[in-house]
């Protein structure tokens, strides 16, 4: 089990209770692999949920080919929006999402930022539609995560 697989609760009462001299020991069990990289935290949530790339990129609304690319990290992409719709198509939760965003080296969604704010209610409230969340962004005059019109 990876240190993303563990709940924070129980590493945070183990740390509590963990004196310097264990410390080494602690560290190798829930470090010796490193941090995971962005596709590797995917792969393990892809696992855990069942899910499909394939179904997960159509959802997205990902070119396949690109959408792969982006999965295993041989591509990378500055447009946040793109790692966003993955996250809302694999219907993570905002702690996922911001794990995610923050693996693939991007800010977290922000409560001072407008669109960011919708955001982190469309995942609070579990609205994984790309869609419904991109007509709440335009109802409040903010940029959609995809251009709706591109796609028809």
């Amino acid at each position: 089990m990876t240190i993303f697989e563990k709940s924070t609760n129980n590493l945070m009462n183990t740390l509590k209770q963990t004196s310097p001299s264990e410390l080494k020991g602690y560290l190798q069990e829930n470090f010796s692999e490193g941090t995971p990289s962005f596709s590797n935290y995917l792969d393990i949530l892809f696992v855990q949920k069942n899910l499909k790339r394939q179904d997960v990129l159509i959802r997205a609304n990902l070119p396949q080919k690109y959408g792969y690319k982006l999965l295993t990290g041989e591509v990378h992409t500055t447009n946040r929006d793109k790692i966003l719709c993955i996250c809302f198509a694999m219907e993570m939760s905002l702690k996922q999402t911001q794990r995610a965003l923050k693996l693939y080296g991007m800010n977290e969604l922000y409560t001072k930022i407008k669109r960011d704010v919708l955001l982190i209610v469309a995942l609070g409230q579990k609205i994984y539609d790309i869609d419904k969340v991109n007509e709440m962004l335009i109802n409040e005059d903010e940029q959609p995560l995809y251009d709706i019109e591109a796609v028809e």
